[in-house]
């Protein structure tokens, strides 16, 4: 932030600030504010206009499988043949609103972060403290902020009292960040600029006055805000795929229905037939019913995952995550609780360790060996904490489903500790009454509490940073003993807050002092905070998630890389990383900073994402897209976990984007596709598990859809070769085409959605985004499939014939309703039976084929749809069908047998060729 003729604000005093602002310290004239605000605009982020919901709906017909569909249609509308028209033109407008309703979601991005500006502010106008709306605050303004406060806009501060802001959501740094209103020397990132408070942060402790520096869509959370809008959402890989299906198939049917088409008016077929022929032609290679049964596959899995506790907002991220190679995760409330949390303590000289997470005050307190201290000697040592703290931890309630803390997490963190020692949970203030505070200061690093606790005594409780109490410290608590300190105290103290610090533990030193009345309430600071009694040492950390080193092993097992991509602090990040087993055994961690990654080339950013391991520590909102654009280029599938602000344009760019749901901010759930409604990091890998286990199940689904398409296209090369030859009738109609597309194998197909995993799924590497379903070896099996069924069902509707002594060239309408109906019949069946073959890599033979209830019963439905339409009149005219005898049914049956045969052979051929696999360790 800075103004046109001058430095970054951050970077000038107070003074200067006011200068510049053309403002005083008690702020803007009414009449002032008014003009800016007029001239500049309010202090609201402004929402980027979107696709209107008419272009969403008509970019559904961008698909070449719809246009080919309506071209059908209107073929076959205009030659007279309406039934076929409808069927044709209902089917497109039910797979462009499936599409539509999947994608169309207003954009909420900005509504969220407006949420995140409180609607009043305490302001100075005309020399008077007044509130007013944050959205007419103006730059020049001098807004008062005190504990609890959102923050309404970027301020520059000039004057505070142990002030600090909670910035996690905007820079995901853990600890709240304690600020000061001195100028900053040289270029610092947004996360160091501690003599400013950003829009939509919340103030921890203290009070402070500032200066408006940026309101609106200048502010911080206005430029990572126009960043998240502006960040372009990509395709997913199944949408990749099934575009690359959609286009090789219409090129495939436009090319060969214009060959067949010729061909056809070579044999003197009649125009009209021609062209019906042509619309049945493309019709059998076009899967009309796939999108539909995609969309209903990856819908139950959608399903499944939000009762796993993980929200999918588009259908096609269930898949997305199950591409997933590359992880790129945030730290603070992904992979750690999010929660401070004393773990340990040194009091009198002796370790003790503290159980449980979070707030909640559940868990003991144990000497780690054995010790001459009382249960009420321990209490004694964080009543010293809980008197200098000033947060209240506060039990579930209707806005928090678990305990959570009001006001600063460090000091909730003592709060709770206090209680699980036994001290009340409402505080002693009642009984010990506080007659003074010396509040925290950067430069002193300390906090003191002056109680009364007698007529005539006060009692100091002091705690701050170890090196800071240290050095104010003359005795020392050793055991139950005060004695004087010795430099071989202060050598051993600074040994065990250095062990601590390099674990990640954030240490505080509590100190305690007995002072006369007098001096209590009129010494000084340095009068005050001197002759301290150094008590002991409490350790705390944000716990990692109690199931995240076995999720992150499993990821390991994927062969999915991971990496930490945080606001926060390497030596934090750095120990968390190795708790959670960021890298396989036997591979180092490296840590990037922000500064390192601002000089690192774009091949060197790229190479240490994809290898795993790396953690990219204090980095901006700019970083992480820059790591995700990077690897999307490289065509690697990347899923972003997040829950600030900060997270949103890395999120909305990724592959997946996923959001914590209990921590996130509602602008990390916006911009995301995924939200964890636990916030868990083993639920993104059982997401991924589950991805994988639908992309198998599609890849089945497309498969078998296929492998009816190409006998249909075998059936109808066949009619036009028969009709050449003996002038034979159709061996199958349009509608019957569509009949097994849209009705007969429906079901089935989507019922593979509720397929279980099959195999070792997540122990196979992901799959690459430059394999496809449709490849040159799936082709030739769904083309040698397509002759095998093509061929059974022309066999069986030349044998209809047969059987009853008619020339195909003389039969009647009704003898061919029911050929036809046999050969459609046929084709069902055979059909039936690939579906189940498909579905079990041990064949149709396998245990795994009663895994799945539904499948059962969509087969059940679709047989009773298929006997529909050969035996119900008013079904069987409407598709032209007819009716069938006991004998057609066992030729119906054998060619089926013989399809199961051909298939089971070829699957133990080609599963007796492929070489044993050794795995190595």
């Amino acid at each position: 932030m800075s103004t046109p003729s001058s430095k970054p604000v951050y970077q000038l005093s107070p003074d200067a600030v006011l200068e510049q602002a053309h403002s005083t310290p008690t702020g803007l004239t009414s009449a002032e504010a008014n003009a800016r605000l007029s001239q500049n605009g309010t202090n609201t982020l402004t929402v980027l206009k979107g696709e209107s919901w008419v272009r969403k709906y008509l970019r559904q017909y961008q698909d070449w499988m719809i246009l080919l569909l309506l071209a059908s249609g209107a073929t076959a509308a205009y030659l007279g043949d309406l039934r076929t028209a409808i069927v044709l033109g209902a089917l497109v407008l039910f797979n462009t609103a499936i599409g539509f309703f999947q994608e169309y979601r207003a954009e909420k991005t900005m509504q969220a972060l407006e949420k995140l500006v409180q609607p009043l502010a305490e302001v100075y106008r005309d020399g008077a403290l007044t509130e007013i709306e944050s959205r007419d605050l103006v730059v020049g303004d001098v807004i008062r902020m005190t504990e609890g406060d959102s923050i309404p806009a970027d301020a520059r501060l000039i004057e505070l009292t142990a002030f600090s802001t909670n910035d996690f959501a905007l820079t995901g740094e853990s600890d709240p960040t304690y600020k000061f209103i001195q100028e900053i020397d040289g270029t610092v990132p947004v996360a160091n600029r501690h003599n400013l408070a950003y829009m939509g942060t919340t103030v921890a402790i203290g009070e402070a006055y500032g200066v408006v520096v940026a309101t609106g869509m200048n502010t911080e959370l206005g430029r990572i805000a126009n960043l998240s809008q502006s960040a372009p959402r990509g395709e997913s890989p199944l949408q990749r795929e099934l575009r690359h299906i959609a286009t090789y198939v219409t090129y495939g049917v436009a090319f060969l229905s214009i060959i067949l088409l010729f061909v056809a008016e070579q044999i003197h077929l009649p125009f009209k037939d021609a062209l019906l022929f042509a619309v049945g032609f493309a019709s059998s290679l076009v899967p009309q019913g796939l999108p539909a049964e995609v969309n209903t596959s990856l819908a139950q899995a959608a399903g499944k995952l939000s009762r796993a506790r993980a929200l999918v907002k588009k259908l096609s991220a269930v898949e997305t995550l199950g591409s997933t190679q590359i992880i790129c995760t945030d730290k603070t409330g992904t992979l750690t609780k999010n929660e401070m949390t004393v773990v340990s303590a040194l009091i009198g000289g002796i370790p003790y360790s503290v159980a449980g997470t979070g707030y909640e005050p559940a868990g003991n307190i144990a000497a780690d060996s054995e010790s001459p201290l009382t249960p009420e000697d321990v209490r004694e040592f964080f009543k010293v904490g809980l008197l200098a703290s000033n947060a209240k931890v506060v039990a579930p309630d209707a806005t928090s489903a678990k305990w959570y803390c009001l006001g600063d997490p460090t000091e909730g963190a003592l709060v709770t500790v206090a209680v699980k020692a036994g001290l009340p949970l409402e505080g002693l203030d009642g009984k010990v009454h506080e007659i003074r505070e010396l509040p925290f200061d950067s430069s002193r690093k300390r906090m003191t509490s002056l109680r009364q606790l007698a007529t005539d005594r006060v009692s100091a409780f002091i705690k701050g940073a170890p090196e800071a109490v240290l050095e104010r410290a003359t005795h020392i608590q050793d055991g139950r003993v005060v004695r004087p300190i010795t430099d071989e105290d202060r050598k051993a103290f600074l040994e065990a807050h250095t062990a601590r610090a390099n674990e990640a533990l954030r240490n505080i030193a509590f100190a305690t002092r007995a002072l006369p009345e007098d001096v209590a309430m009129n010494g000084d600071v340095d009068a005050i905070e001197s002759g301290l009694t150094l008590v002991g040492m409490v350790s705390m950390i944000d716990p990692l998630r109690e199931a995240v080193p076995e999720a992150m092993q499993a990821a390991h097992r994927a062969h999915i890389k991971v990496n930490i991509v945080t606001g926060d602090f390497a030596p934090t990040a750095l120990a968390i990383a190795r708790q959670a087993g960021l890298a396989p055994e036997g591979k180092e961690l490296t840590v990037i900073s922000g500064e390192q990654l601002a000089g690192m080339s774009d091949a060197a950013v790229l190479q240490q994402t994809v290898m795993g391991g790396t953690i990219f520590s204090r980095v901006s909102p700019e970083d992480k897209m820059r790591i995700v654009e990077l690897v999307r280029k490289a065509g690697h599938v990347i899923a972003v976990t997040g829950d600030g602000i900060n997270d949103a344009p890395a999120l909305k760019r990724a592959d997946i984007g996923v959001a914590m749901g209990v921590t996130g901010t509602d602008v990390a759930k916006q911009a995301s596709e995924v939200v964890l409604l636990d916030d868990s990091f083993s639920t993104l890998v059982s997401a991924i598990r589950e991805g994988r286990t639908i992309f198998a199940n599609i890849r089945k689904g497309v498969l078998s859809a296929f492998t009816s398409n190409m006998a249909e296209l075998f059936v109808n090369m066949s009619s036009l070769i028969l009709a050449a030859v003996i002038s034979a009738p159709l061996a199958i109609n349009v509608l019957q085409i569509l009949a097994i597309d849209l009705l007969a194998e429906f079901f089935p197909i989507a019922a593979l959605g509720w397929d279980k995993e099959q195999g070792e799924l997540m122990r196979q590497a992901p799959r690459s985004t430059k394999e496809h379903i449709l490849n040159f070896k799936s082709i030739m099996d769904l083309l040698w499939c397509g002759v095998v069924m093509g061929g059974l069902a022309i066999a069986n509707y030349l044998l209809f014939y047969s059987r009853h002594g008619v020339d195909p060239s003389q039969a009647t309408e009704a003898l061919i309703y029911s050929a036809t109906t046999m050969t459609y019949t046929t084709v069902v069946i055979c059909q039936f039976v690939s579906i189940i073959q498909r579905r079990s890599i041990n064949g149709f033979f396998d245990r795994y084929q009663f895994s799945n209830k539904y499948f059962w019963s969509a087969m059940a439905l679709s047989m009773t749809i298929v006997l529909s339409i050969a035996y119900v009149p008013a079904v069987s005219y409407f598709f032209k069908s007819g009716p069938l005898g006991w004998i057609d049914w066992l030729y119906i049956l054998a060619a089926a047998a013989i399809f199961l045969a051909v298939r089971e052979v070829q699957r133990l051929i080609v599963k007796g060729m492929k070489k044993p696999v050794v795995e190595t360790i």
